[in-house]
């Protein structure tokens, strides 16, 4: 404050109608310049004058324009980072504002009419009631119908199982890695509340029943506003309702077209048990402390996948039933995913059998989950 204050004094230096004695007078404030002393002094100032002074300001402000302080310094033979683990949710509300929309017109996804009847239709609407309630219960109703749509759209997308219940409970094993995060983090041990449980059945009745929410379009992903996770600036944002932020995967894998899968069935083959009681725990206290984020653990509230949508390969972490409260890293040998961790003796076996190429740049890792 001081620093800006003797910038502001000397800037009055240059006006015409200060005085030697107003200059002397506002110099000998900044010693103990208070927040009504700092307005009496920028009181006047043209606003260029504020602006230069704030540029040589050694603490942290906002610029002119009032945007937020960004890398104090940037390496351009590095990719810029951004702290995941530190974001308050206020951050996190601001950055997720900052990422455009994508103002594109879209056809909205066509009606789905569930195929199904007697025991596996029960099971299909409880699974859809269970993710429209523990998602968003406390959410307008165009957010509860986005909810549900999403669900619809995964199970037509190629990427994703072709059943509701193969769609909501896809992960639930593992308290990390699970695609909705109510399957993994316990909260199905919460009983549901009315009226919001019968409303969350409408929602999901109508849904698997001809209702499209039209706002979201081909949406197969979202999060809540409170929460960045690092794959939302790799997808196209389409709208948000509520504390929800809607997505579509970019290119062509988002387009209205790719949603042609068809109902499969099978929802009674699905298990609704989620991960024990003491992964989850682990979890959480893992969680609490600072061995993985928020942004990373689906237990956040109305979170998503973990996994980058568009090809990175997904936060793991392999907890058995009894496991104690830290998350053990995956070994070779391992089942990640449905995928086992080759050894370093295969590694590089396959690496010698591999022909030499010239580096062209970059390559995909392969075995990357797509989902």
């Amino acid at each position: 404050m001081a620093g800006l204050s003797l910038l502001l004094a000397a800037c009055g230096a240059a006006s015409a109608d200060r005085g030697g004695d107003r200059i002397a007078g506002m110099v000998a404030e900044t010693g103990r310049v208070d927040g009504p002393g700092f307005a009496r002094l920028q009181h006047g100032m043209s606003a260029a004058s504020l602006a230069l002074a704030a540029r040589f300001d050694p603490l942290p402000h906002t610029d002119f324009w009032g945007r937020p302080r960004a890398w104090t310094s940037l390496d351009l033979g590095k990719a810029p980072t951004l702290p995941f683990g530190k974001l308050s949710f206020a951050d996190a509300a601001l950055i997720n504002a900052a990422l455009p929309v994508d103002d594109a017109e879209f056809a909205p996804a066509k009606p789905f009419f569930l195929h199904a009847s007697g025991a596996e239709r029960d099971r299909a609407v409880l699974c859809m009631t269970q993710a429209v309630y523990y998602e968003a219960a406390l959410e307008p109703l165009a957010g509860q119908q986005a909810v549900a749509q999403t669900v619809i759209n995964r199970l037509r997308h190629p990427d994703f199982p072709k059943s509701v219940c193969g769609v909501v409970y896809e992960g639930s094993q593992l308290p990390i890695g699970c695609q909705f995060s109510f399957t993994c983090d316990g909260s199905l041990a919460r009983p549901p509340i009315e009226p919001y449980w019968s409303r969350a059945k409408e929602v999901a009745e109508a849904a698997l029943d001809g209702f499209v929410a039209k706002d979201i379009g081909p949406a197969t992903h979202y999060h809540a506003d409170y929460v960045f996770p690092r794959w939302g600036p790799e997808m196209v944002k389409i709208v948000q309702l509520g504390a929800h932020i809607f997505y579509r995967y970019p290119g062509p894998i988002g387009d209205p077209g790719v949603l042609a899968g068809r109902y499969a069935g099978g929802e009674l083959k699905v298990s609704l048990a989620g991960p024990s009681a003491a992964a989850i725990a682990a979890a959480k206290a893992a969680l609490a402390a600072g061995q993985i984020t928020l942004a990373d653990m689906t237990a956040a509230p109305a979170g998503v996948a973990t996994t980058s949508p568009t090809g990175a390969t997904r936060v793991a972490a392999v907890l058995p039933q009894a496991a104690p409260p830290v998350l053990q890293a995956p070994q070779p040998g391992d089942v990640v995913a449905g995928r086992r961790l080759p050894t370093k003796d295969e590694v590089a076996r396959i690496n010698a059998q591999l022909p030499a190429a010239e580096d062209d740049g970059p390559m995909a890792t392969a075995g990357a989950d797509q989902n």
